[in-house]
């Protein structure tokens, strides 16, 4: 295993850790089944917090890069990458992050009504319950800017999650952990404010449709929760 660089502060910790290892990987340096370490070892080794190393892992995982074990000789290892994980990988090998995460933004905009639609008709009672929890924990973070961003990006992960369609789900997923990578940007729309009640009371409807498998009313929250995104304003992420 190759010693970690110092991570530029110049640059989003998330981005510049996920990118050194899966450089190690794509290169050959980690090989497939090679154990990185714990989140905690890894977060000493590249000089981070353990809540950056849970985002590194989240989307290398994503981009089926890596892999994770529990036990005793558990840890973070190189994953053996199949042909679905391959594919989404294509997608989020974008390197110009300013141009690039507001044109993923808009890609996971146009699936939105495929993927609430499959978690309409798919959506299981466990499935329900995390929907409503995760709206709850919504509700309490939507005032924050960066909080509530994240815990939308949330939402809107576990909807997907639903999914049964495995190619719809890993490109949703993977062009979604790109964006989350990178949630020093906040994106905004046509002037409603970004954390505005109308907004909430949008992602509301959505989840009760989607909990209610209610189809028609759906396409309905989902329209309304759509946006043409043109701008995006940069906020101190903490």
């Amino acid at each position: 295993m190759s010693v970690a660089r110092a991570v530029p502060r110049r640059r989003s910790a998330v981005d510049a850790v996920a990118s050194e290892i899966e450089d190690g990987i794509t290169e050959g340096r980690l090989r497939v089944g090679s154990r990185l370490g714990t989140r905690a070892e890894l977060a000493g080794r590249y000089g981070v917090a353990p809540t950056t190393i849970a985002e590194v892992v989240r989307v290398l995982e994503a981009k089926g890069l890596i892999t994770t074990r529990t036990g005793p000789q558990g840890g973070v290892f190189v994953a053996q990458r199949t042909a679905q994980a391959v594919i989404g990988n294509g997608f989020l090998n974008l390197q110009d992050v300013t141009s690039t995460a507001i044109d993923c933004v808009r890609v996971i905009d146009a699936l939105e009504p495929a993927v609430a639609q499959a978690a309409a008709e798919h959506r299981s009672a466990a499935d329900a319950e995390d929907l409503n929890l995760i709206l709850e924990k919504l509700r309490t973070t939507w005032g924050d800017r960066v909080a509530g961003l994240r815990t939308n990006w949330r939402l809107h992960r576990r909807i997907a999650e639903i999914v049964p369609n495995p190619v719809l789900k890993t490109v949703y997923l993977n062009l979604l952990a790109y964006v989350e990578s990178h949630d020093d940007f906040y994106v905004a729309d046509d002037g409603i404010p970004p954390n505005s009640g109308i907004r909430l009371e949008i992602h509301e409807e959505l989840v009760a449709a989607i909990v209610a498998g209610d189809r028609i009313a759906t396409a309905d929250a989902v329209r309304r929760h759509q946006t043409v995104y043109d701008d995006f304003h940069v906020v101190e992420a903490p």
